[in-house]
């Protein structure tokens, strides 16, 4: 049974989302929670295998929670789900050390994907994201400026 915590500060995306998952054999939904740093205090008591994240949300949002999430249990698998597919942020949160990176435009078949893969030992990108940074090197666009900016 994979462990599952969902982090949204919507509320309906994050009931949603579990209501989801909790029809889908081998998921149980441990916890779900509405910022990064109740995720944090969840991740200690719950121990899920993954973390859904959403990206922006309200206090240190979903990027920090990532890091610190990961520096609490460094086994736990972290995929941000989000509307944001531009960079930098896929390439943000896969440097912190997420294991995937979905928007919320994909559907639960492919959500399920993410999950067993990254427990797996693989990461996953949405295809759509992939793509983009397949192509980001052969790209005549001057990279955005806030890839200079440190963390």
């Amino acid at each position: 049974m994979i462990r599952v915590l969902v982090v949204d500060d919507h509320q309906l995306v994050r009931i949603g989302t579990a209501r989801l998952l909790a029809d889908v054999d081998g998921i149980e939904v441990v916890g779900q929670a509405a910022s990064g740093e109740q995720a944090i205090d969840m991740l200690r008591d719950l121990k899920p295998d993954v973390i859904l994240m959403d990206v922006q949300m309200p206090g240190i949002g979903g990027l920090e929670a990532t890091r610190r999430c990961l520096r609490t249990d460094p086994d736990v698998k972290i995929v941000a789900v989000t509307i944001y597919e531009d960079e930098p942020y896929p390439s943000k949160f896969m440097k912190v050390g997420a294991a995937g990176y979905l928007t919320k435009r994909a559907d639960i078949s492919e959500i399920v994907k993410a999950i067993k893969r990254v427990v797996s030992g693989q990461r996953y990108i949405g295809s759509e994201i992939a793509q983009q940074l397949a192509l980001k090197p052969y790209s005549d666009k001057k990279s955005c400026p806030f890839e200079a900016l440190s963390n």
